[in-house]
């Protein structure tokens, strides 16, 4: 053995893959399964699609590691784990289907083929696949082992909202459905239903190409996986990064960068980790296109004792980013609720330029120049973003630069930072003209901005009170009332006769919403204004009251003068100063 050749490389199907090398396994330095199910359902579309065409689909690399070592069972998976995985619920949904419709002997080969061998004395199958330890135990479950459907439904209730192992489960689930809705589009005959099955096996056995490389020993697929990158393949930046850590680090530190590695995964769950790198780097040394963040990252860190560093660092920052949109995290509690809150509208208004300037602050801020800093990214984000309609690009490079003054120590409080970021903000005239024609189509978007003006208004009303006695309700129990329906019945009908536009152009308007603290009756919201007055003169919201005590008839003239006033609102919740 000692002859054998460094790197081999054949294409085959890859069911056969699946079959021919039997035993596989996820290092554990490897990320946690990441496919979204959008990504699940384009493959399978794009298999489907690819065998009713009669044409062979391409897969694309995937490298293993054969140790060479007589005693190793599995190969190693360096590259291809989603795939390998992906493919193999698919054969997983084909075993079901057959083994649900009567037809057990099929789906044993099935199984046996391809997705899990039943070794002598073993009450388990032996998985062909061997997913990393975070994922290891849910997939024998929903995938190795045959369970019903309600199996994983109840499993995937009780998932994790970031968890690696939602989106598996969730992979899996839909490999069903689909599955399932394949055969029925063959009719009601269950031969003919089995038979399209047959052949999708059969086509993901043959005809699904992967280009397999062999390398003997990790290191010698480094190089690959750079020249790759270089001639115009879109390896990610979190694979070029992990192949530059473990071939820097050497031997004698592999198990030190490892465990750094698993636990910067770990925390990341089914977050992008490149979009965690681009993060990470712009928080500490400026703005950079993600194509370019690879290779400064290597210049950056490229000594075995800067490596090191590196790995240690990036499980660190990981906790800290995996939590940023997280606002009951033990993060954000310790400073309160009213961070918090901050943490929750930054999530809800995408105001993810702010991460670089969060994971910077928390490295250098304290807790109260931290407090300070939320709100204050509250507003820039909606001043700017929501509202202004600025350029994103813009937003970046101000971001970016402002987050490494802080890293650097060159900004030292919220104070110094909001000077530099107030600069994009528009003026008040401008924000305010913008706020007036504001439209919002997204529900907790309204109700969250309604909510926020709702407290600035009983601060006016109530000076030197604690906007905590506001009687502002559980958000989650909150209604978004549109005072002319999306869908108006018959009791409209004089005043869309006059204005036939105004549903489309004013349906949306911000100034055309109120809250409800009391859920509305499906068909008396879309009552006439008058029949709804009464439910608003008794909600214990100020902003909705004032509908009723301020307009006897609803029209495009009563939604232009509301938003008007809810914009004189917003200038005193959302200062510039």
């Amino acid at each position: 053995m000692a002859n054998k050749q460094q790197m081999v490389s054949e294409t085959r199907g890859i069911g056969q893959l699946i079959n021919e090398r039997r035993y596989f396994e996820v290092p554990p330095h490897q990320r946690d399964y990441a496919w979204p199910i959008g990504t699940v359902e384009q493959y399978i579309e794009d298999v489907v699609g690819a065998m009713n065409a009669g044409s062979e689909y391409f897969l694309g690399l995937i490298v293993l590691v054969d140790t060479d070592n007589p005693t190793a069972r599995r190969y190693e998976i360096l590259d291809g784990q989603q795939r390998l995985a992906t493919t193999t619920m698919i054969f997983a949904a084909i075993r079901q289907w057959m083994r649900d419709h009567g037809l057990d002997s099929e789906g044993s080969k099935i199984q046996n083929e391809f997705i899990g061998i039943s070794e002598i004395g073993e009450e388990q199958d032996e998985p062909r696949i061997v997913m990393n330890l975070n994922n290891r135990e849910v997939f024998q479950e929903v995938v190795v082992n045959s369970c019903a459907d309600k199996v994983i439904e109840k499993k995937l209730e009780t998932a994790g909202r970031f968890s690696s192992t939602r989106r598996l489960v969730d992979a899996a689930l839909r490999c069903r459905q689909f599955v399932a809705e394949l055969a029925e589009k063959e009719g009601g005959e269950s031969k003919k239903q089995a038979g399209v099955l047959f052949d999708l096996a059969k086509y993901l056995r043959d005809k699904v190409q992967v280009n397999c490389l062999d390398v003997t020993a990790p290191e010698n697929a480094y190089t690959i996986f750079e020249a790759l990158n270089d001639r115009g393949i879109d390896l990610s930046v979190l694979d070029l990064l992990k192949n530059h850590l473990f071939r820097e680090a050497g031997a004698s530190k592999k198990d030190q960068v490892q465990s750094n590695w698993s636990q910067m995964v770990g925390r990341l769950g089914d977050r992008r980790a490149d979009n965690f790198l681009k993060a990470f780097w712009t928080s500490r040394y400026g703005r950079i296109q993600r194509g370019r963040l690879f290779h400064e990252l290597k210049r950056k860190y490229h000594t075995k004792a800067q490596v090191l560093t590196l790995a240690r660092e990036l499980g660190d920052v990981a906790e800290t980013y995996s939590n940023l949109e997280i606002a009951d995290s033990d993060l954000w509690r310790q400073y309160g609720v009213g961070v918090q809150e901050c943490v929750r509208a930054l999530a809800l208004l995408e105001g993810a330029q702010t991460h670089p300037i969060l994971l910077a602050a928390q490295d250098r801020f304290g807790q109260r120049d931290m407090v300070l800093l939320m709100r204050r990214l509250v507003t820039l984000i909606l001043r700017y973003q929501l509202i202004g309609r600025g350029r994103t690009g813009r937003l970046e490079i101000k971001a970016a630069a402002v987050a490494s003054a802080i890293y650097t120590r060159k900004l030292r409080g919220a104070k110094a930072v909001w000077q530099e970021l107030k600069t994009l903000l528009p003026p008040d005239d401008e924000f305010k003209q913008d706020f007036g024609r504001y439209e919002e189509r997204r529900p907790a978007r309204a109700r969250w901005l309604l909510r926020e003006l709702e407290g600035q208004e009983w601060k006016e009303r109530n000076p030197g009170k604690g906007a905590q006695m506001a009687p502002l309700a559980d958000p989650e129990k909150v209604n978004l009332e549109h005072i002319l329906p999306r869908h108006p019945d018959n009791s409209w009908e004089a005043v869309l006769r006059e204005d036939p536009t105004m549903v489309e152009e004013c349906g949306n308007c911000l100034g055309n919403m109120c809250l409800l603290d009391k859920p509305t009756n499906k068909k008396q919201a879309s009552k006439a204004f008058t029949e709804k007055r009464p439910s608003y003169e008794e909600s214990e919201f100020l902003l909705t009251r004032a509908v009723a005590e301020e307009f006897g008839e609803w029209d495009r003239s009563a939604v232009e003068k509301r938003q008007a006033r809810l914009a004189e609102l917003a200038l005193l919740a959302w200062p510039s100063n």
